[in-house]
């Protein structure tokens, strides 16, 4: 197909295997939630695991963004610590401090102590969820699923919830390395069979979040992190899954995660597009990013000229998905996104 009659859909996986497009496709991280006045709508009187829980209600979150800016994919509202909660863990998000995990796993006795986990049967609400999206979203619209990946599972399920430096998983890799790498194994089985059901359900595309791994030494992640995510994406790869791999703070670590061999990198604000482009390409791995989502709250000129001054970046090579470095923010205002939305539009051709 010629790349003038592209739908929405075949931008974005034409974009993720490095072929040309009529124009870069363009989704963004978080893009369904509290930005959107819909969205609140959507969850007076519910708690979030509520929505995400119920497929109808997570379709009806998952379309709205897509319906409201005109992007390029969806991608299916849920939340990385499902897989936890698979493995027996009480996962809760109390108001104003972000998720808690109860028990935490911090020995080897307590590793070994979790059941393996039935992702199939404990979230069947997930593939649920991908099917109603997919029968409303239509065949014109690219989906997106994801999963959080081993290491950054792995920090909630240590440090029991959020942490502003994470000691206590950071610790593990000096001290018990071993019981660090048999958790990281665990989870990445569990990652693996999860993708492949969003998949088998009808998603396109999978995202691989791993958003602390930037709290590592490239050593440390290369030696611990590396291996599970590496089996993961080879493992999808295999299966002709498309498998794009994000972590925050990517910086030292692009050169890894590109070694890994995903279909895409995401990279953030802090890594100039040339940069990634020109490491990433050679392997034949398309990259994504990287507007700060700060910038989302500058005017529509400043956000324009940005767009523009990041497709530059790539320098006409195929392979780019316009993204953001991370996801939206809450307070984000609308007219910013509508302004990202139609500035990447307005490079068609």
């Amino acid at each position: 197909m010629s790349t003038n009659e592209m739908s929405a859909r075949e931008r974005m996986i034409a974009a993720l295997r490095g072929e040309p497009t009529d124009r870069p496709p363009v989704w963004l991280m978080r893009q369904a939630g509290r930005h959107l006045p819909e969205y609140r709508a959507v969850r007076a009187g519910r708690t979030f695991m509520e929505v995400v829980r119920n497929p109808d209600l997570a379709a009806e979150v998952t379309l709205q963004p897509v319906t409201r800016y005109g992007l390029d994919a969806a991608i299916l509202f849920s939340d990385i610590l499902t897989i936890p909660e698979a493995m027996g863990i009480d996962v809760t998000f109390p108001k104003g401090i972000g998720p808690r995990l109860n028990p935490t796993v911090r020995t080897a006795e307590e590793v070994a102590a979790l059941p393996p986990g039935d992702v199939r049967g404990t979230l069947d609400y997930v593939a649920g969820a991908v099917r109603e999206t997919r029968r409303r979203l239509g065949e014109d619209t690219a989906l997106l699923g994801f999963s959080g990946a081993p290491w950054t599972l792995a920090c909630y399920m240590i440090e029991g919830g959020s942490s502003k430096s994470y000691s206590l998983i950071r610790s593990m890799v000096y001290r018990e390395p071993e019981t660090l790498r048999s958790l990281l194994d665990r989870l990445a089985d569990l990652v693996i069979d999860y993708l492949r059901m969003q998949v088998e359900a009808g998603v396109d595309a999978v995202q691989l979040f791993d958003t602390w791994a930037g709290e590592l030494r490239r050593e440390d992640y290369e030696r611990i992190v590396l291996p599970s995510t590496k089996r993961i994406i080879k493992t999808l790869r295999d299966d002709g899954i498309n498998v794009v791999l994000f972590a925050k703070h990517p910086g030292h670590l692009l050169e890894s995660c590109i070694s890994a061999q995903p279909t895409a990198i995401g990279v953030d604000w802090r890594v100039g597009m040339s940069h990634a482009v020109d490491r990433a390409a050679p392997h034949g791995i398309s990259v994504q990013g990287n507007l700060d989502p700060a910038e989302l709250f500058a005017s529509p000129e400043w956000i324009t000229r940005r767009v523009q001054e990041i497709h530059a970046g790539v320098g006409g090579r195929t392979g780019h998905v316009f993204n953001l470095g991370h996801g939206v923010w809450p307070s984000t205002p609308i007219s910013g996104v509508e302004a990202f939305v139609a500035a990447v539009k307005g490079l068609a051709g």
